[in-house]
């Protein structure tokens, strides 16, 4: 990670009238954080035992708690959800039977009391039956089939608020608690939990009873049970065993995951300075049923394709994938389970520090991938979206079970992320290293807010931590700092002025921040060529933007000045025009990640319609002959979102694509179909990148090789290598007939494994042909793949498949069966993600319109978001299009591509 070097310059602030946010939020105390249930009850330990029966797919359990009652009750509150409470007794001294009322709504279980109780510590006894489900949500099933047959195995699900569903608990995250799980399965099963096996005992009837240890105090939903006939790979590490868990057949796929994990667990107690504190640490490998991985403490769970890595047959992006997740998932093993958020209003202190940890420990252990090039791409999305009106702060107010889940969000992860990649620049890598330690040691096994976490930091870096980071956690959207120079008596005076940067919101409410602004001075000397400019020395310096302007002096009035200096900073950045021009003119002379950042600045303006969509092109043309995937990869989303503007304008579209095409030409030209000895995983990355969208946008030379080369896998699959493969099955199943969808249709159906079969259904998806559309969105309510995948088949019509119309007509007329097969983490955010491949305005007030009179109104968050992203297209589409045409035009090729 870059470090800026403070240099000796004058600084000057003037005051404006704007106030700058206050600081609202207190640290950690256990009786005013939010939620649902009363704090008079709380439990200390839960005794649980569950008998699950795998042919009718239901529970019976019993969980006897520990739990302090604080003051004298008349009745002990706590959740359930999709269970039957059978028996409720409290010991007092003496069995008192309770009388248990469900509200299913607020999934609240009351047990009342036959009279009140005093202040001490008691024994509550729950027994329960429940249901297992094929969705995601508490205790789930999974079928899969295997080289023996079909197979059934059990996982959970609990985060944000599933627990509830599997056992009767106090299901918010402040009430944390010890945990001993009791569970019986067949003999021939794995059983794992959140701690070692502690005994087991055979039953009759092929039964086992498995009992493990007890957990240290957590949150409910980081409980974990997981069974099934599995296999382990076996590792140790610092004195803590790890198992890499699969379905059968499947375990040698785990050995890069088994190597990760030994790498990653030995730094992050290096970095932390506090050693993992559990004995041992499994990863489970689950073919389908979730789409994700969760971060279960000593027992992590994982959709397999983010866990298994196949040397023969699977990508360089899978390997990126499972090192960055496996990194993700382990650091909250220490931030989000050693020390846990209070309430879900600051879930970004588990998932932005641990997407920020997951990049640092995968640059670290492969530089070459360029994580920080990764960072900055994933960051200028989320700024898209911040500067929307629809977008909302960091910290965000959340009431109840619904907003829990829709909290997980790109601002929840990403602009989380890169708010602490920004901070940790500006405070220096150790010190913010000596304040994470100092937070950690100080709140382990217990909650924590974001202001515990600033308090630590500030004592570290002796800087005003809580007063800078206000403005980025606690108030929505991001600034604009405007850069203006101006040469006084030899010296280069540079004014920094900062609003907010809006796109679609003339109407925000005017913020300011406290902004950390890197500025790069690098030497111009126009009579040099560009290829010696590559490595010119670059000063920088660090200044703090307080207040709406400052100024900053450079010694030389011959430096071009760039701000955002390592584009770590969470800002757009506007130059005055002459400024911008030279920059452009000595562009090369920045290093890759500040020509990166010009680029994207450039993005957001046309967006946010203060730039020319000219000028962004302009700009584009004079890097044709980069060779970052990173640049490349910036350009590419906006061609390919172009690309997906023009649709219905054929001939404008023709020719969108031809001109699309000759820029990117020159780059497989050079990379090639097969990759060469020795090459970078970017330029593989960026291989597979370019083929894709080439095949998009109808060149036949690629059409014609991606159909030659298809045809050789299906007899010879080796014969395509593992990251050929995703653009060539997407261009051929864009393109395919009936024959040929029917033979990846076939594919897929005997894919073994997760990442193979998501790959041709993606394929299928992409399909242009309607009525092989029509065949795909019938997928989608079969039992032919799990319902997480075939649900989201409508989505990938609507938008792989430009059946947008199609999709929609689909998804009202079967909507009912749809959402059933999607799990609540999903449901707000499924219709929205339908609709969201339209770009024009009145479908933006249609799906508002929608949700409102078909869905619950828990889901008008997620579908203005994505109304806004629509109606951000469809001004695109108005204002820009055109003249991207005619810049097209003037560029015309005299001859048509091959």
């Amino acid at each position: 990670m870059r470090i800026f070097r403070w240099l000796p310059v004058l600084v000057c602030f003037v005051l404006t009238a704007v106030v700058l946010p206050a600081i609202a939020e207190a640290p950690f105390s256990f009786e005013s954080t939010p939620g649902k249930l009363p704090k008079s009850v709380v439990p200390r330990h839960y005794a649980i035992r569950i008998e699950p029966d795998l042919e009718k797919f239901t529970t019976r359990g019993t969980v006897v708690v520990d739990i302090e009652v604080r003051k004298p009750v008349r009745e002990i509150v706590l959740n359930a959800l999709n269970l039957e409470i059978t028996s409720a007794t409290l010991f007092t001294g003496k069995e008192m039977a309770l009388k248990p009322t469900l509200n299913k709504e607020q999934q609240i279980l009351t047990l009342g009391l036959p009279n009140e109780i005093s202040a001490g510590k008691y024994k509550l006894k729950l027994e329960f039956a429940g249901e297992i489900g094929e969705k995601a949500e508490g205790l789930f099933y999974v079928k899969y089939a295997t080289e023996t047959g079909k197979k059934v195995m059990l996982g959970t699900q609990m985060e944000p608020t599933d627990a509830r569903r599997m056992f009767p608990c106090w299901d918010e995250p402040v009430f944390r608690a010890s945990f001993e799980m009791t569970v019986v399965v067949p003999e021939k099963h794995l059983a794992i939990s959140n701690m070692p096996v502690e005994k087991e005992r055979k039953l009759s009837n092929g039964m086992k009873e498995v009992k493990f240890g007890r957990t240290p105090p957590m949150a409910s939903y980081l409980v974990v049970l997981v069974s099934g006939e599995l296999e382990a790979l076996k590792g140790t590490t610092e004195g803590v065993d790890i198992r890499i868990i699969t379905t059968e057949g499947k375990k040698e796929q785990g050995h890069y995951a088994l190597e990760s994990v030994q790498n990653i667990l030995a730094y992050y107690n290096q970095y932390f300075g506090i050693k993992y504190p559990l004995p041992k640490l499994d990863l489970i490998a689950v073919p389908g049923g979730f789409q994700g991985a969760m971060e279960n403490w000593g027992g992590i769970t994982y959709n397999e394709r983010l866990l298994l890595f196949d040397p023969k047959a699977s990508s360089a992006e899978t390997k990126q994938r499972v090192f960055s997740v496996v990194a993700h998932e382990m650091a909250h093993q220490w931030f989000g389970n050693l020390v846990t958020t209070a309430w879900w209003d600051n879930l970004w202190l588990n998932e932005g520090f641990a997407s920020w940890m997951a990049s640092k420990a995968t640059d670290h252990f492969n530089p070459e991938w360029q994580v920080s090039l990764a960072a900055s791409l994933d960051k200028a999305g989320v700024m898209s979206d911040d500067a929307r009106s629809a977008t909302h702060p960091i910290q965000k107010a959340v009431k109840n079970e619904s907003e829990a889940n829709d909290a997980f969000d790109q601002i929840t992860y990403r602009k989380g992320q890169a708010f602490l990649r920004m901070l940790e620049n500006y405070l220096g890598e150790e010190t913010f290293r000596a304040g994470i330690h100092s937070y950690l040691s100080k709140h382990r096994f217990s909650n924590t807010t974001t202001a515990d976490l600033w308090e630590a930091l500030g004592k570290a870096s002796h800087k005003p931590v809580q007063a800078i980071a206000a403005g980025w956690t606690e108030q929505p959207g991001l600034p604009l700092v405007k850069v203006k120079t101006e040469c006084i008596d030899g010296k280069q005076l540079v004014v920094l002025e900062q609003e907010r940067f809006t796109v679609r919101d003339p109407n925000a409410k005017p913020l300011e921040w406290r902004i950390p602004i890197a500025l790069i001075g690098s030497v111009a000397n126009a009579g040099l060529s560009r290829g010696e400019h590559s490595n010119v020395a670059a000063k920088s310096v660090y200044t703090l933007l307080g207040e709406s302007r400052g100024t900053v002096y450079f010694t030389n009035c011959n430096q071009i000045v760039k701000a955002n200096a390592g584009n770590a900073g969470y800002y757009r950045v506007v130059y005055q025009p002459e400024l911008f021009q030279r920059l452009v003119q000595h562009i090369h002379e920045l290093p890759e990640i500040d020509r990166l950042d010009l680029l994207q600045d450039s993005w957001g303006m046309v967006e946010a319609n203060r730039g020319s969509v000219e000028s962004y092109l302009t700009l584009v043309e004079s890097l044709r002959n980069e060779k970052s995937w990173a640049i490349w990869s910036q350009v590419l989303s906006v061609l390919e979102l172009f690309d997906n503007l023009e649709q219905g304008r054929t001939e404008q579209r023709a020719a969108f694509e031809q001109y699309a095409c000759t820029l990117i030409q020159p780059q497989l030209a050079r990379l090639g179909w097969e990759a060469k000895a020795g090459e970078t995983i970017t330029d593989t990355l960026l291989r597979s990148r370019v083929i894709s969208l080439l095949g998009q946008f109808g060149d036949k030379g690629v059409m014609s090789e991606a159909r030659l080369r298809y045809g050789k896998f299906l007899t010879n699959p080796e014969s395509l290598s593992a990251d050929l493969r995703p653009p060539v099955l997407r261009i051929v199943g864009r393109y395919s007939d009936k024959k040929t969808y029917d033979e990846i249709h076939e594919l897929a159906r005997k894919a073994k494994g997760t990442e193979e079969r998501q790959l041709y259904y993606r394929a299928l998806a992409g399909a242009l042909d309607v009525e092989l559309a029509r065949e795909n969105l019938a997928i989608s309510l079969t039992n032919e793949t799990v319902p997480q995948e075939a649900t989201r088949m409508v989505g990938e019509v609507a938008t792989f498949g430009e059946h947008g119309e199609l999709a929609w007509q689909f998804t009202q007329e079967h909507l009912q069966d749809l959402l059933k097969r999607v799990e609540a983490f999903r449901r707000n955010g499924y219709v929205p993600s339908i609709m969201g491949a339209f770009s024009d305005n009145g479908r933006a007030d249609e799906l508002v319109q929608y949700v409102t009179a078909h869905l619950s109104m828990d889901g008008l968050t997620k579908a203005k978001e994505v109304a806004e992203t629509i109606r951000l297209k469809a001004d695109l589409k108005d204002r820009e299009l055109p003249r991207v045409d005619q810049w097209v035009n003037r560029r015309a090729e005299p001859t048509k591509i091959p």
